[in-house]
Formats: structure tokens, C-alpha cells, sequence
């Protein structure tokens, strides 16, 4: 019964993401739709994830508070000046995923990542692509974003350490890296040049990246 509901409040999940990103594509001014339907967004997944669950452990697990913490950057970043404090509370979201990873990898120090030190390169290499042409644009943001840059970096890595130890690993791992993704995009909109859709593609891979994350977490 439980699995019944949790399909459902999936399609309704679903539903919401279309028109969020609906909405982004055709905005309409009159009707801020907006304001309903992001907010919406990560309760749906914090109550597919607890109605998925084949035991019935307490609702308020770490992996739900780091998805609450999710939703309530999400809600202060739609607000104006207050782009800190969202970016406070993802970066606590951040901290709670990477505990939850690293503890999920039995073998954490000889996981995949430890087996192959080019992925730490290759991120390095990314954020550093990302991060110096906004660089002279952050201003007073640049020692937090710096370490929001860290904090996702470490995140992303204990996700694709996860790989070959536990089920579903590689899913959540590329949820990690689209919503590395998200954030780059962010970063670069909001410090650098704008683009055409680029809200779009903001909330487009960060809703699949959170889906594929509490997909990849329920087995």
C-alpha cells in the first residue's frame, strides 16, 4: 500500500516539474506560478522517499532533514536578497549528503575515487573552469563560494566513491554531478553572462539531479 501511494505522489511529482519548467520557458507575469509549484517540489520527494521505504523507520531521517534543507534554499533563493541564506542552507544540505555517502561506503578510503585519483583531476579541473572567469566578479561572495565550491566538490566525491559498493550508487552519483552542474550554472548567470533559458536548464538539472538522488537512495 505504501509503494501505491509513493508511485503516486511520483506522477504528482512529475506533474509539478513539468509546469515549474513550463513556466520557465513561458513566463507569465500576471501569474507567478512559480511560487507555487517549486516550493512544491522537494516535500513531494521528501514524502516519495519515506512512502518508498520498505520498513518503517522514523520520518525525520538525515537524508529527509537534507532534503528539507534543500526545499528551504530553494524557497530563499526565490525571495529577494536573500541568495546567502539559500546558499547557507544547500551548503548544509551538502554537508548531510556527504555524510550520508561516505558512511553508505562501507570501504570509504579504498572506494572508487581512491581507485581512480584521475576523477579528482578531472574535478579540479572543472570547478577551476567554472570558477575563474566569475572569479574577479564575486566580490565580497568570493571566500563563500569558494568554500560552497569545496563543500559540492566533497559531496560529488563521496558520491562516486559509493560505486561498486552499494546498489544504485552510480544513480545518485550522476544526480551528484547534475547538481554540481546546477550550481555551476548558477554561478555562472548570476556572476558571469547571462543566457538564453538558463533558468531553465538551472531547475532542469537540478530536479533530476534530486530525483535521481532519492531514486538512487531507495532500495
Amino acid at each position: 500500500m505504501k509503494n501505491h501511494y509513493a508511485q503516486r505522489i511520483l506522477i504528482l511529482f512529475g506533474i509539478i516539474s513539468i509546469l515549474e519548467l513550463f513556466f520557465l520557458i513561458f513566463p507569465t507575469e500576471n501569474f507567478p506560478i512559480r511560487y507555487f509549484t517549486k516550493p512544491l517540489l522537494l516535500p513531494l520527494l521528501i514524502f516519495y522517499d519515506y512512502l518508498s521505504q520498505q520498513d518503517r523507520k522514523p520520518f525525520l531521517s538525515t537524508f529527509r532533514i537534507a532534503l528539507a534543507f534543500a526545499w528551504l534554499g530553494d524557497v530563499l533563493l526565490m525571495l529577494p536578497n536573500a541568495f546567502v541564506p539559500g546558499l547557507l542552507a544547500f551548503l548544509v544540505m551538502q554537508v548531510l549528503y556527504s555524510k550520508i555517502f561516505w558512511q553508505d561506503c562501507v570501504t570509504s578510503r579504498k572506494g572508487f575515487v581512491f581507485r581512480h585519483l584521475w576523477i579528482l583531476l578531472l574535478l579540479v579541473g572543472y570547478h577551476l573552469m567554472i570558477m575563474l572567469p566569475v572569479w574577479p566578479y564575486l566580490g565580497a561572495m568570493q571566500i563563500p563560494v569558494l568554500v560552497y565550491s569545496i563543500v559540492i566538490s566533497i559531496m560529488v566525491l563521496a558520491a562516486i566513491n559509493r560505486i561498486g559498493e552499494v546498489p544504485n550508487a552510480s544513480t545518485v552519483a550522476l544526480g551528484a554531478v547534475l547538481f554540481m552542474v546546477s550550481d555551476s550554472l548558477i554561478a555562472i548567470t548570476k556572476f558571469g553572462s547571462d543566457f538564453a533559458y538558463s533558468g531553465f536548464c538551472v531547475m532542469l538539472t537540478y530536479i533530476v539531479a534530486q530525483y535521481l538522488i532519492v531514486k538512487g537512495r531507495n532500495r
